[in-house]
């Protein structure tokens, strides 16, 4: 079940940059501080090749099973009804990450900018582009995102360039102080967004050249692992152990970087990350409504965006009390399921895939007389 037409392979790098950076640069450098202290960078610099890993395993899986996603061949691996159980799975996955990414959302632009305006109006006022995206199909979120994504990198660099000026490099240092520990800890809180290139499971069979893909992935990782390095050591080097109490760590950067007599960017930078925000969530709501029209078997599966587009807002409203608990299921409970369904399975089919044509071949050796 494929839609009419690819999208170009060229789009690979910013669509999964976009698809990880918005959310990851919210919360990655307070989390990985209280963890890592002043070596938070080398703990991305780390989990940067588990996400190389994901995305080598992810594409292999892709390049095997031609035309279907992980919903589809999860069934060839390991068999109808378990393959079916993993796609309903999968299915719920794509839907609670994406409910996770709204209430992300809304809680910043409640809590940081408009106190006044109920967090429900941010919700809908995001979900019903969202629908509208995911309706008309892959092709145009993908276009939408060539125009925001070079806008989306040039304002992070831009912040990244000007708070230089502010940095005491000494707050960085010494490295690796408290030994390798800290660091291990600190990258396994990164590997939630890290793994979030299995949203390619789901869109390999529609980019018109399936053999770039992995090259191109690969090189939208290290893109993300040397941003989330530069932020983690500037925001570090600018707040020191203040960057321990921060609850928008790079908005506080925004805000406190000046250019010229232009002071707190931070309502530009939030204009500029809303766009990234709104590709995130039409990819994760894209990826379950063709999750569940494929586990449905259902053809014309984009209707399904509205009923799951209001699913999300119920879920994303109703799941947490506060921006205290959005945070604290992120960095100690979501991360395990998370992790589980964003890498660990895909690398477990991976095996099992290449161990079943093991089997075969060995199976279908002339025997000698």
């Amino acid at each position: 079940m494929l839609e009419d037409g690819k999208i170009p392979y060229r789009c690979v790098i910013g669509i999964i940059i976009t698809t990880i950076a918005p959310t990851a640069i919210l919360y990655l450098p307070t989390i990985t501080y209280k963890e890592a202290r002043q070596d938070g960078w080398i703990s991305v610099f780390i989990t940067t090749f588990v996400g190389l890993l994901v995305v080598y395993v992810i594409t292999g899986l892709g390049t095997m099973y031609k035309d279907k996603t992980i919903i589809e061949y999860s069934a060839d691996i390991i068999g109808k009804v378990p393959g079916k159980i993993l796609g309903f799975l999968y299915c719920v996955h794509f839907i609670y990450i994406n409910a996770f990414i709204l209430r992300e959302f809304a809680e910043l632009l409640a809590g940081a900018f408009m106190v006044e305006t109920p967090m429900l109006f941010f919700i809908i006022g995001i979900i019903l582009p969202s629908i509208y995206g995911v309706y008309k199909g892959l092709e145009v979120i993908i276009r939408v995102n060539q125009m925001i994504f070079p806008i989306f990198m040039i304002s992070i660099l831009a912040i990244l360039l000007y708070s230089v000026k502010d940095m005491d490099f000494t707050n960085i240092l010494p490295i690796m102080e408290n030994g390798i520990e800290p660091i291990l800890l600190g990258g396994y809180r990164n590997l939630l967004w890290f793994t979030e290139v299995i949203v390619l499971a789901m869109f390999i069979p529609y980019i018109n050249r399936p053999d770039k893909v992995r090259k191109l992935s690969m090189i939208a990782i290290i893109i993300i692992g040397l941003l989330g390095m530069l932020i983690n050591a500037t925001i570090v080097a600018t707040f020191g152990v203040n960057t321990e109490y921060l609850t928008y760590p790079y908005l506080s950067l925004a805000r406190y970087v000046s250019v010229g007599f232009i002071e707190r960017l931070d309502s530009i930078i939030m204009f500029m990350w809303i766009g990234g925000v709104f590709i995130k969530i039409a990819v994760f709501h894209y990826c379950a409504t063709l999750a569940i029209g494929q586990w449905l078997e259902i053809k014309k599966f984009k209707f399904l965006s509205i009923p799951i587009g209001i699913l999300l807002v119920i879920l994303s409203y109703v799941l947490w009390d506060n921006l205290t608990m959005v945070k604290y299921q992120i960095t100690y409970i979501a991360i395990v399921p998370f992790v589980i369904m964003q890498g660990i399975i895909p690398v477990l089919l991976f095996i099992l895939t290449k161990m079943k044509k093991i089997l075969f071949k060995k199976t279908k050796k002339p025997k000698n007389i």
